[in-house]
């Protein structure tokens, strides 16, 4: 069985065009394993102040720097949740406990 691991991506990056700033990140979180996957997205709106010594220019930005921002503004409790639920329902997938059906209808195998 391949391990269960959570790949955060960001998907899009709202920014004010005058000065660059990033004012909303969209986000996902897809926790896999093998076929098995869950995905968990979301959004997360940013302040800025483009005169601030730490300001990152639009130009400069890698996704490992929006990525920090997003976990940063959603706090490391809900990360850690996020990727908490999606190993659970992955597992869930993995070693399902309930089945759907009709018992009276002969399945075809393909």
């Amino acid at each position: 069985m391949s391990e269960i691991s959570t790949l955060w991506k960001v998907n899009n990056v709202k920014h004010v065009i005058e000065d660059g700033g990033v004012i909303e990140v969209s986000y996902s979180a897809t926790t896999s394993s093998g076929e098995a996957s869950v995905y968990n997205g979301g959004q997360v709106t940013l302040e800025y102040d483009a005169s601030d010594s730490k300001f990152v220019p639009l130009s400069d930005l890698t996704e490992e720097v929006v990525m920090g921002w997003v976990k940063d503004s959603l706090g490391e409790e809900v990360v850690s949740e996020i990727e908490t639920t999606g190993t659970e329902k992955v597992n869930a997938q993995l070693n399902p406990t309930t089945q759907s059906g009709l018992p009276w209808v002969e399945e075809v195998a393909e």
